[in-house]
């Protein structure tokens, strides 16, 4: 039977942040839900690097503090953010990016349609297109360099792993990229189900973590200890999306507004096929009848809807399908898409979480984050395996 989902507030993050175990700059850091996560963890992130003016404010309106860089990290150098951050090269516990890599995509390889013709032009920034977005691993790689951190963690879609020559050879040179940064790195890399972490939301990601090699030798490492960086599930069955979001009391004039959005649009027609309630999660695709013609489907963007089961972990949030235009998660019960309260929940994020601008901004900030509960689990057995061992070492 799946495991309840846990509420919490900012105050919660802000008091085990406030023990400053470990410290943390997040490049790539959007409105910080991988922050949320290190702060739950107990770390400090001393500071953050993002652009996205939407990003920044909401990022600003929850953790006021923190150094924000606000710059392309293609201007930036590992030495920007260690005079921003007081620190010496090698000092960082952990640097942090989640770098968007189009060609990573699921959606984006050989299958296809809609989703492929849309990644073509995929942007960065809600307003602003970016160049050379697939290279942004490679300037995360180059800032690592510079600032030499303890522990490299990474994030990215399942799809980098893809059986694909040419995808399998960008993931080659990232993994070299950051085995060759002196002194020297070992890379380590596992999908995680969020689901398993106490997320109320079946959200597969690809972590990869680096740990520089002095550090292996100090604590004598062997390639069995290195795998248990990863933690082992706490949820294992999973987080109900029930237990989520059934209590939520949410503004019925947003209730109002998602209803009308369904009745006026195409999504009307695919959605009063779907049945409420059911037992997995259902797609227009697999209902009978004329909904399956292949064009009418194609050409209604439906490919991302899909009405979850509310005793299972929802699916997947996206940063494009949340919005209240596009295909993507419904209710479990009701014709619409989800609040913006009920994919905060959904999303782990702490219940007064701030998040600015209009709805569809909302949507997008949640849809591109990490999910901080998966992050907390993951920093805190990096913590516990490799820093805190290190520290005690470094100090006899």
């Amino acid at each position: 039977m799946p495991n309840k989902y846990i509420p919490y507030t900012l105050n919660d993050v802000n008091k085990s942040s406030a023990r400053k175990l470990f410290t943390v700059i997040s490049t790539f850091a959007g409105g910080g839900g991988s922050s949320t996560g290190y702060r739950l963890a107990g770390g400090d992130v001393l500071a953050i690097n993002e652009f996205v003016a939407e990003a920044i404010a909401t990022y600003s309106a929850n953790f006021p503090d923190t150094k924000i860089i606000p710059e392309d990290i293609k201007k930036l150098t590992g030495s920007d953010f260690l005079q921003a951050t007081n620190l010496a090269v090698g000092e960082l516990d952990i640097l942090d990016g989640s770098p968007p890599c189009v060609a990573f995509s699921i959606a984006s390889g050989a299958k296809g349609g809609a989703a492929s013709k849309w990644n073509k032009e995929k942007t960065y920034s809600d307003h602003k297109k970016v160049t050379g977005i697939e290279d942004l691993f490679h300037e995360y790689i180059r800032v690592a360099k510079d600032i030499q951190p303890k522990i490299i963690i990474a994030e990215n879609v399942p799809g980098i792993l893809v059986k694909n020559p040419k995808i399998y050879q960008k993931l080659l040179s990232f993994i070299k990229g950051f085995e060759s940064i002196s002194p020297g790195y070992t890379m380590i890399y596992r999908v995680l189900n969020a689901a398993h972490y106490g997320v109320p939301q079946a959200r597969r990601r690809v972590f990869f973590v680096g740990i520089r090699n002095d550090i292996i030798k100090k604590l004598n490492l062997q390639e069995y200890h290195l795998h248990s960086l990863f933690p082992t599930p706490s949820t294992p069955q999973g987080v109900s999306i029930f237990s989520a979001i059934h209590d939520i009391k949410n503004d019925q004039a947003e209730i109002e507004q998602l209803r009308a959005h369904v009745i006026n649009s195409f999504q009307k027609k695919y959605i009063d096929t779907m049945p409420h309630n059911p037992q997995k999660a259902i797609k227009p695709s697999a209902l009978s009848g004329e909904y399956r013609k292949v064009g009418e489907y194609n050409k209604a963007t439906c490919f991302s809807m899909v009405r979850p089961a509310p005793h299972l972990p929802c699916p997947t949030l996206t940063q494009m399908g949340q919005k209240m235009s596009a295909s993507g998660v419904l209710h479990y019960e009701d014709n619409r898409k989800l609040t913006i309260l009920e994919m905060k929940r959904i999303m782990s994020l702490p219940e007064d979480f701030i998040l600015t601008g209009k709805f569809d901004h909302q949507a997008e900030r949640i849809g591109r984050m990490v999910a901080p509960k998966m992050m907390s689990a993951i920093a805190s057995n990096i913590y516990e395996t490799i820093l805190k061992p290190y520290k005690e070492q470094q100090n006899d």
